[in-house]
């Protein structure tokens, strides 16, 4: 067990973004295509719809930094969109924050909750899990299940 070790650090996009992007600036706007959380311009700019909540300023920052690392200065193909979901899911989702998580979250939604991202980011997280990492998710939930006690019928 490993009781006495330091959680994971967490992705931080904010103090990424000034310490790696300080010439980038953020612009709030409700001038974003339906659907759409944010965008870049690839050099200096990030547009944030306004009116998200915290977790969805997390999740569409850190989507952004990614299309700034990768150079990405136009509407991408839905491929690199689908390869960039991924990234930010990998930088807001550790393995090992997952596998708590699933410990005990009873739905999606609570489990994105916890996690801190939205249900789009957890999705695109989970949706490209390796056989040995599914396979681990598999003995988590035995686990859970064997520990979990056993309620008597109250009908029976």
């Amino acid at each position: 067990m490993r009781e006495h070790c330091h959680p994971a650090p967490i992705y931080h996009p904010w103090r990424v973004l000034g310490r790696h992007w300080p010439h980038v600036n953020v612009k709030y706007t409700s001038d974003l295509p339906l659907g759409r959380l944010g965008d870049t311009n690839g050099l200096d700019e990030i547009r944030l719809r306004d009116r998200l909540l915290q977790v969805e300023r997390r999740c569409a920052l850190t989507h952004e930094l990614v299309h700034l690392e990768h150079g990405h200065t136009g509407a991408c193909s839905p491929a690199n969109e689908d390869a960039v979901n991924r990234e930010t899911a990998r930088r807001l989702i550790t393995w090992d924050a997952l596998v708590q998580a699933l410990r005990w979250a009873r739905s999606e939604r609570e489990l994105a909750a916890e996690l801190w991202v939205t249900i789009p980011i957890l999705r695109a997280r989970t949706s490209n899990l390796h056989a040995d990492e599914l396979l681990e998710l598999a003995h988590v939930f035995h686990d859970v299940h064997h520990d979990m006690p056993h309620l008597e019928n109250p009908h029976g």
